[in-house]
């Protein structure tokens, strides 16, 4: 897999906040909450919402029930059961599917939620900061991009991951889509290799189509840091990689001589 059935036309993926676990796998259910202003998404889905589902990052269909729904005043909250998530101190990508106007029979389920992780929805596109091109130089010693700031900015530096996963040979499900991104892990990392977790803000990463979006803050005024943007990937086969993508962040209070 990834790509759950050919009967359904537009995927989304939903960041799954689950960190403060342990570096193990394990099970939480899931809440997400839609939001009204995403056209896309109300304007291509059944009325009756039959064709709302969600998978895991692999494409399997997960156990989930529209919690609320209200078609008319665009409300939905969508809750999932028991999603098994293979870090429990990550950002967690689970995957929403809607637009299959023949889904005439309805696949959630009835149960009630315990203690859900919060998934969720970012409709927001990279303005600048942009990783565009994440692989390593062969021979570089520093990460190839580099982004300045002043140390009271909090800002988004954007990594273009979709260029990094791989894709089939050939269809299936009509879709070349092959690996896909699992979970995220954040660090900051000085010349030393020490992380920092007041230099970023995990819990607001941002996962859009094709690039992950890395909240940055704070740091001394003079110094770089190393902000890293570590993904776990799953496909069949398996074939799994584990990748850390970088940028320099340099901190630079511009102040007056």
């Amino acid at each position: 897999m990834t790509w759950y059935s050919e009967n359904w036309k537009s995927r989304y993926p939903i960041a799954v906040n689950v960190l403060g676990g342990a570096e193990t796998s394990g099970n939480h259910d899931v809440e997400i909450i839609f939001p009204s202003d995403w056209d896309e998404f109300w304007e291509n889905i059944r009325s009756d919402g039959f064709d709302i589902i969600a998978t895991d990052s692999m494409g399997t269909l997960q156990t989930f029930r529209r919690f609320t729904f209200n078609y008319t005043n665009r409300s939905l909250t969508l809750h999932l059961q028991n999603v098994t998530f293979a870090n429990q101190n990550s950002i967690n990508i689970v995957y929403v599917y809607f637009n299959n106007p023949d889904q005439s029979s309805d696949l959630s389920s009835a149960f009630s939620a315990s203690s859900p992780k919060s998934g969720k929805i970012y409709l927001n596109a990279p303005s600048n900061r942009i990783v565009s091109n994440p692989s390593q130089s062969v021979g570089s010693t520093t990460p190839a991009y580099v982004f300045s700031k002043v140390s009271t900015d909090e800002l988004y530096v954007w990594f273009r991951v979709g260029s990094l996963l791989a894709s089939r040979i050939a269809p299936y499900n009509d879709k070349l889509d092959l690996e896909s991104v699992d979970y995220i892990k954040i660090e900051s990392l000085d010349s030393s290799g020490t992380n920092d977790t007041g230099r970023y803000n995990d819990a607001n990463t941002v996962v859009i189509p094709s690039y992950i979006g890395v909240a940055v803050k704070a740091g001394n005024n003079n110094n770089d840091y190393a902000v890293c943007c570590n993904i776990k990937t799953v496909a069949t086969g398996p074939f799994n990689q584990s990748i850390s993508l970088r940028a320099l962040i340099q901190i630079r209070d511009l102040l007056p001589v």
